[in-house]
């Protein structure tokens, strides 16, 4: 398999060239130079960064929250407690769990096109059975 069919159909066409001498014209190469997906800001939906999300104290927790969108957001997502960037969590990174990582998270994913937000509220069971609720 080629790695850019695309590109190979656009430099070789599938027809004879009536005139060799000639190079392609510049229509025959643009398919090749379009991007494979139209562009789209970023979309943060419940099937990628779920609304409301379960943790147990002490056990490894994981912030899930992803973004989709062409070109890919950068960086991917980003989520802070109560919009303060110094509490924050890297979705997709585990880490032991707290009672104090309990709280409602403002996730964010931009790209060139525009910017989506998310609020995810975090919950953390206490490892004795009891929820800790949102606060901790």
């Amino acid at each position: 398999s080629l790695p850019f069919p695309h590109l190979f159909l656009a430099l070789f066409p599938p027809f004879p060239c009536p005139f060799p001498a000639f190079s392609l014209p510049f229509s025959r190469l643009f398919p090749a130079l379009t991007p494979p997906f139209p562009a789209a800001k970023p979309r943060l939906d419940a099937s990628g960064c779920p609304p409301l999300q379960n943790w147990t104290e002490g056990q490894e927790g994981n912030l899930t929250c992803r973004a989709r969108g062409h070109p890919e957001p950068r960086p991917r997502v980003s989520c802070s407690k109560a919009g303060n960037s110094r509490d924050s969590l890297d979705p997709g990174v585990p880490q032991p769990a707290r009672l104090g990582h309990a709280g409602t998270y403002l996730c964010r994913a931009t790209n060139e096109l525009g910017t989506a937000e998310s609020n995810v509220t975090l919950r953390v069971q206490r490892e004795s059975g009891g929820p800790a609720g949102c606060w901790g």
